[in-house]
């Protein structure tokens, strides 16, 4: 049922930006997340057992027009709220969970985001509208993810079809909210607005997201979820593992967040911690959170030094499901060189529905490395799923493994050194090529003199 005077009126880091509700420029409109209000667990009887070991979830929101004019609200159309959850565990945020996207009924104008407008129809300029989590978690009112393109705001039909308590909702694996194995988790719920009647600079507020508390102790948890904390509204939960990294409200400084955007397309959100592991080891986290890219990231790439020993190379994705179109194959990883790569197992031209990350979700990827971060801030690569140029866009401004000093006597940069240096430095001494000039000065004898001390001495 809704909350707000029922149907009164069915025909009415460190961060390279700052979310918040600013209103948009005259004739614009601009919807925004105002408020995760409530939660509500499926199957909903108290005492119920999870079906095939998840529990399902919706939750609350408070929507606002901050804009200029007043939104439409097609019912089982535009606006649509994709609802997600996440928990953050020993350094790292993962999103644990997803649900469909509840698109929108009818619309009731409320005060709470500004001078509320007495005229129009839909939501109107400065209006709130609020419905409680049973509401946002009717099935009826949920329709996949790929029948909306978050860019171009396109929307499908909601398709026929029906499940058991979990389908369509927010589903979560019991695993993923253990106490025991989760031990001082936080847990975090999120909502990302699509709406087609807004333009490209008002996209970039629709996501939300506040902390969580999950009844996952005692004899029989029931793993509920209820709200604590404020809401962060106009921020993706991405910003929940630097600005709860450390407990509720306590800040982590080491997490770096930075947003990268797709040229005339989407923007994506790339998060980095590293972990000193004690004895030389350092873990690397990534996370990568699309905001609203159609063209989706199809990979993700790190450079690291080729003589780095890398381990513990890992990867997540949160799973689609009830008959979402999109598969659930996990990323591939592969080192080349100095280069560390996650990339989907098919591409665009192969499977337009291979698993690439699509908008309103979050991708983990992580390793073990025997090298430090480097001082200066580095950058990543994304590569783009979807046709189109460019082919990757780059996260600048993230931790990055160091890279060492070039080692003069690896004269082939091979990576170490071994009898093939001398023969190819004498090679290129004897044909009187630059490279052979080892010392700086002119080409004689002390250049071979030189070298064989420096290939002596190691690197």
């Amino acid at each position: 049922m809704r909350t707000q005077t029922l149907r009164r009126s069915l025909a009415v880091g460190t961060l390279a930006v700052t979310s918040g509700m600013v209103p948009m420029a005259a004739g614009q409109a601009d919807i925004t997340h105002q408020e995760i209000q409530d939660a509500i667990r499926y199957p909903t009887t108290a005492g119920a057992a999870p079906i095939n070991g998840r529990y399902g979830y919706a939750w609350g929101s408070y929507t606002c027009n901050i804009g200029a004019t007043s939104l439409a609200w097609i019912n089982g159309g535009t606006p649509a709220l994709a609802m997600n959850a996440y928990r953050l565990y020993d350094g790292r945020l993962m999103q644990i969970g997803l649900g469909n996207a509840k698109h929108s009924c009818c619309v009731a104008n409320g005060s709470g985001c500004g001078t509320c407008s007495t005229t129009g129809t839909g939501l109107r300029p400065g209006c709130r509208d609020i419905y409680n989590a049973s509401f946002n978690g009717g099935q009826t009112r949920l329709g996949p993810r790929s029948g909306i393109n978050p860019y171009t705001s396109t929307f499908s039909a909601i398709p026929a079809g029906s499940g058991d308590a979990l389908f369509r909702r927010v589903q979560v694996s019991v695993s993923d909210m253990d106490a025991t194995g989760f031990a001082g988790a936080r847990f975090f719920a999120e909502g990302v607005y699509v709406c087609d009647e807004e333009l490209p600079a008002a996209q970039l507020n629709n996501a939300t997201y506040r902390p969580m508390n999950v009844a996952n102790t005692g004899a029989t948890p029931t793993y509920a979820w209820s709200i604590t904390g404020a809401t962060a509204a106009g921020s993706p939960a991405i910003l929940a593992w630097r600005d709860h990294g450390l407990g509720l409200n306590v800040a982590d400084p080491s997490v770096r967040i930075v947003t990268a955007d797709v040229p005339a397309e989407g923007r994506f959100y790339v998060g980095s911690k590293v972990i000193d592991l004690g004895g030389g080891l350092y873990r690397y986290e990534y996370a990568v959170f699309n905001l609203n890219s159609d063209r989706s990231g199809e990979s993700f790439r790190v450079t690291i030094p080729a003589t780095a020993t890398v381990t513990n190379i890992g990867f997540h994705a949160p799973d689609y499901h009830s008959g979402e179109v999109y598969s659930n194959t996990d990323w591939s990883s592969s080192r080349v060189g100095s280069t560390l790569t996650w990339s989907s197992t098919e591409k665009f031209e192969a499977n337009p529905n291979a698993n690439a990350l699509r908008w309103g979700t979050m991708y983990n990827f992580w390793f073990t490395a025997n090298v430090a971060p480097a001082a200066a801030l580095g950058e990543v690569s994304l590569g783009l799923f979807k046709t189109g140029s460019p082919a990757s866009i780059v996260a600048t401004g993230l931790q990055v493994p160091s890279t060492p000093a070039p080692c003069a006597a690896d004269f082939n940069n091979s990576g170490g050194l071994d009898f093939n240096d001398i023969f190819d430095f004498l090679n290129a001494w004897f044909a009187n090529l630059p490279t052979a000039y080892f010392n700086g000065g002119a080409l004689d004898v002390q250049d071979i003199f030189d070298f064989l001390n420096a290939w002596f001495a190691g690197c």
